[in-house]
């Protein structure tokens, strides 16, 4: 496949034209490379903050310290049947290994 002539002649002159970039034009692609680079450390920080805030308040939430105030009492009686049907499930299975 080949181009017009009158576009190879266009990209030809293009390319004899182009002698570089002067020191204006190369300080702007550096600057647009640093801010492009402090956007993302931004985004990476702000989403390494997230992961350990919701590691906070999952290690609060199992300590105890906003556990009670939220929960129901209906919701203790639902993670207590809960809690002991899983346990006696492991009780009966060993019981049953044992014998």
């Amino acid at each position: 496949m080949t181009m017009p002539t009158n576009m190879q002649e266009n990209a030809n002159a293009a390319r004899q034209e182009w002698r570089g970039y002067d020191i204006d034009e190369l300080r702007y692609h550096r600057a647009v490379a640093l801010v492009k680079l402090e956007m993302q450390r931004a985004r990476l920080a702000e989403s390494a903050q997230s992961v350990t805030g919701a590691v906070v308040a999952m290690r609060d939430n199992l300590s105890g310290k906003r556990f009670s105030g939220r929960l129901k009492f209906l919701n203790y009686i639902v993670i207590g049947y809960k809690s002991m049907r899983t346990v006696v499930g492991l009780w009966n299975t060993f019981k049953r290994k044992r014998q």
